[in-house]
Protein backbone atom coordinates (compact mmCIF):
# COMPACT_ATOMS: atom_id res chain seq x y z
CA UNK A 1 0.00 0.00 0.00
CA UNK A 2 1.57 3.49 -0.91
CA UNK A 3 1.56 6.04 1.87
CA UNK A 4 2.37 10.03 2.09
CA UNK A 5 5.81 10.98 3.55
CA UNK A 6 7.19 13.91 4.41
CA UNK A 7 11.37 14.25 3.79
CA UNK A 8 13.31 17.07 5.86
CA UNK A 9 16.98 17.72 6.02
CA UNK A 10 19.50 19.77 7.37
CA UNK A 11 22.82 19.27 5.31
CA UNK A 12 25.83 21.85 6.07
CA UNK A 13 28.65 21.14 3.23
CA UNK A 14 26.78 22.55 -0.15
CA UNK A 15 27.97 19.30 -2.28
CA UNK A 16 26.40 17.01 0.17
CA UNK A 17 23.43 19.27 -0.13
CA UNK A 18 23.37 19.37 -3.82
CA UNK A 19 23.09 15.56 -4.10
CA UNK A 20 20.65 14.90 -1.31
CA UNK A 21 18.31 17.72 -3.62
CA UNK A 22 18.86 16.08 -6.57
CA UNK A 23 17.71 12.65 -5.12
CA UNK A 24 14.70 13.76 -3.71
CA UNK A 25 13.74 15.85 -6.74
CA UNK A 26 13.62 12.88 -8.81
CA UNK A 27 11.53 10.88 -6.43
CA UNK A 28 9.35 13.63 -5.21
CA UNK A 29 8.28 17.01 -4.97
CA UNK A 30 9.69 20.02 -3.00
CA UNK A 31 6.81 21.65 -1.03
CA UNK A 32 9.40 23.98 0.48
CA UNK A 33 13.45 24.92 0.27
CA UNK A 34 14.51 21.52 2.35
CA UNK A 35 11.14 19.58 2.84
CA UNK A 36 9.69 17.00 -0.11
CA UNK A 37 6.53 15.23 -0.68
CA UNK A 38 6.48 11.49 -1.65
CA UNK A 39 3.97 9.04 -2.06
CA UNK A 40 5.54 5.33 -1.82
CA UNK A 41 5.66 1.96 -0.10
CA UNK A 42 7.41 1.61 3.43
CA UNK A 43 9.56 -0.83 2.15
CA UNK A 44 10.43 1.61 -1.15
CA UNK A 45 10.72 4.14 1.50
CA UNK A 46 13.25 1.96 3.34
CA UNK A 47 15.01 1.52 0.48
CA UNK A 48 15.62 4.88 -0.38
CA UNK A 49 16.51 6.15 3.28
CA UNK A 50 19.39 3.61 2.71
CA UNK A 51 20.14 5.32 -0.65
CA UNK A 52 20.01 8.59 0.94
CA UNK A 53 22.01 7.55 3.87
CA UNK A 54 25.07 6.71 2.04
CA UNK A 55 24.90 10.63 0.58
CA UNK A 56 25.40 12.21 4.13
CA UNK A 57 27.64 13.03 6.64
CA UNK A 58 26.05 11.69 10.01
CA UNK A 59 28.23 13.88 12.33
CA UNK A 60 27.04 17.18 10.24
CA UNK A 61 23.78 16.43 8.83
CA UNK A 62 20.11 15.62 9.42
CA UNK A 63 17.30 13.85 7.70
CA UNK A 64 13.73 12.86 8.79
CA UNK A 65 11.29 11.32 6.96
CA UNK A 66 7.81 11.02 8.76
CA UNK A 67 4.65 9.58 7.34
CA UNK A 68 1.44 11.41 7.15
CA UNK A 69 -2.65 11.25 7.01
CA UNK A 70 -4.14 11.42 4.19
CA UNK A 71 -7.16 14.02 5.75
CA UNK A 72 -4.35 16.35 7.25
CA UNK A 73 -2.49 16.19 3.81
CA UNK A 74 -5.69 17.16 2.01
CA UNK A 75 -6.51 20.10 4.24
CA UNK A 76 -3.14 21.40 3.90
CA UNK A 77 -2.03 21.05 7.40
CA UNK A 78 -0.01 17.57 7.19
CA UNK A 79 -0.29 15.67 11.11
CA UNK A 80 2.67 13.77 12.02
CA UNK A 81 1.45 9.67 12.60
CA UNK A 82 4.97 9.07 13.15
CA UNK A 83 8.55 9.64 12.74
CA UNK A 84 9.95 6.55 10.52
CA UNK A 85 13.53 7.41 9.89
CA UNK A 86 16.00 9.62 11.50
CA UNK A 87 19.33 9.28 9.26
CA UNK A 88 21.95 11.28 11.24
Amino acid sequence: MREKFLVAYDIRDLKRLRRVAKLLEKNGVRIEYSVFYMESTKDEMSEFAINLSVLINPDEDDVRIYIIEDEGLALGNAQLIEEIFILK
